[in-house]
């Protein structure tokens, strides 16, 4: 390629920023966020916590993270998402390598929050660094990167922290994955900047694609966006169903390889493998439906077709299989069944966030704000309320039927849904599409 081709081609860095700087800091974070998941039924054993005191326990760090979501998107607007990831980065990742320094339920709670409180910058700031230097065209794939990372952090904490549980103690783990965010976050610094064009490897054409294509964003910011939003029904729908879809997720994040270990009585190396395939099946479901649904609006041209159907058959499908899942006897169903169940979960989380932009249009940090609110909120309710069924009922099997009952209430309030009407309140329609 001569010179002048060079300068007129577009080239690849963007793609290079999310995949070797965004998508892996987004995975050591998830380790970071999983590792206490595997570890504890060890640590529930050295300490002798009861299941309540760990649903708090593994519950704290999404207290912290819920509540300052807004606030980390407002300060990662104002100083930047080079700035926000590295110091959150800095924070979480240090708060990861002290948790082994907790000498008690309380310290633990603590260091948990904090960790939480860390955390609650990766979001807001890694979707604002993908907006800086996508133009809306690519946002898609470039997203499918970050959710990636974010999904194979449970699909290799699994077998990573057991082994290392085995070989040199639970503490071991959070020492490791310390540190090896506190290296990643230095490559951020180093690797990222906020302005695209300022980087040097980007290049003349690829920063006028970048430039070219944000300009043209449709931009109408609507005053008092959220107030007038909870006067729609479908503001509130989305949300509400968001919080019953991760009622049924949180079993898989918080209680899955304690439920292996204590219920169907797992090894701890077994259970470090067996509790990451539900992943792998969602990590995989998640690619699936974004094909299908993208496949169904081009063939239909109905936003509905493409969206809430979708979601339908993904709650009623994780709920059925979670429950068939805790009644079989059979190990080799009952993760079958289970693998179903988290990977139709991905039917649904699909649906939810293309609906959230459908819906929202000019207001849609609005309106997902509002949404991932109701799936933390949920992130802190299901697990306390499993161990609390589990104590009631005396069997795992009790308490997740309840569970999955959300499942029936997420799939009706799908009913409530028309992302093919967007949300006038929030900013009214503007253009379908937008050229890159």
């Amino acid at each position: 390629m001569d010179m002048a081709e060079k300068d007129t081609a577009p080239g690849a860095t963007r793609w290079w920023m999310a995949g070797s700087l965004l998508g892996p800091i987004t995975f050591v974070m998830s380790l970071d966020r999983t590792a206490i998941v595997i570890a504890a039924p060890t640590i529930q054993n050295q300490y002798h916590f009861t299941l309540v005191q760990m649903s708090f326990l593994l519950t704290a760090f999404s207290w912290t993270y819920a509540l300052l979501q807004v606030p980390s998107g407002w300060l990662a607007e104002r100083f930047g998402p080079r700035k926000m990831l590295y110091w959150a980065n800095l924070l979480w990742s240090l708060l990861t390598a002290l948790t082994p320094a907790a000498w008690g339920f309380a310290s633990f709670v603590v260091i948990r929050g904090l960790l939480g409180a860390g955390q609650s910058a990766d979001w807001p700031s890694s979707v604002l660094a993908l907006k800086r230097w996508f133009p809306p065209a690519e946002r898609a794939k470039a997203n499918s990167i970050l959710l990636g990372g974010l999904y194979l952090g449970p699909i290799a904490a699994g077998p990573i922290t057991a082994m290392v549980i085995l070989h040199f103690g639970w503490q071991w783990a959070f020492y490791g994955f310390g540190v090896l965010g506190l290296l990643i976050g230095f490559a951020w610094w180093f690797g990222f900047r906020d302005n695209p064009a300022t980087h040097p490897m980007m290049g003349a054409a690829e920063a006028h694609l970048i430039a070219a294509g944000q300009a043209r964003e449709a931009s109408r910011p609507i005053s008092g966006a959220f107030r007038r939003g909870l006067g729609s029904v479908q503001f509130w729908a989305l949300g509400l169903q968001y919080f019953f879809l991760v009622m049924i997720q949180s079993f898989y994040t918080t209680w899955l390889p304690t439920y292996l270990v204590r219920d169907r009585h797992f090894s701890l190396a077994s259970m470090g493998v067996f509790s990451s395939l539900p992943w792998v099946a969602l990590f995989v479901m998640v690619f699936v439906t974004g094909a299908l649904s993208d496949r169904i609006l081009r063939r239909t041209g109905s936003v509905w077709a493409a969206r809430v159907p979708i979601a339908i058959v993904g709650f009623a499908v994780s709920a059925l299989a979670l429950i068939a899942a805790s009644r079989t006897p059979q190990i080799w169903l009952m993760m079958t069944l289970l693998c179903i169940s988290l990977g139709a979960v991905g039917l649904t989380q699909v649906s939810i966030w293309s609906a959230t932009q459908d819906l929202g249009r000019s207001s849609t940090g609005v309106v997902s704000g509002w949404t991932n609110f109701w799936g933390n909120a949920a992130g802190v309710v299901g697990p306390v309320l499993t161990a609390y069924l589990v104590e009631w009922t005396g069997s795992w099997a009790g308490a997740l039927l309840g569970i999955a009952l959300s499942g029936i209430a997420g799939a009706v309030l799908w009913l409530f849904v028309h992302p093919e009407r967007p949300v006038a309140a929030l900013g009214g329609p503007v253009p379908d599409s937008l050229p890159a």
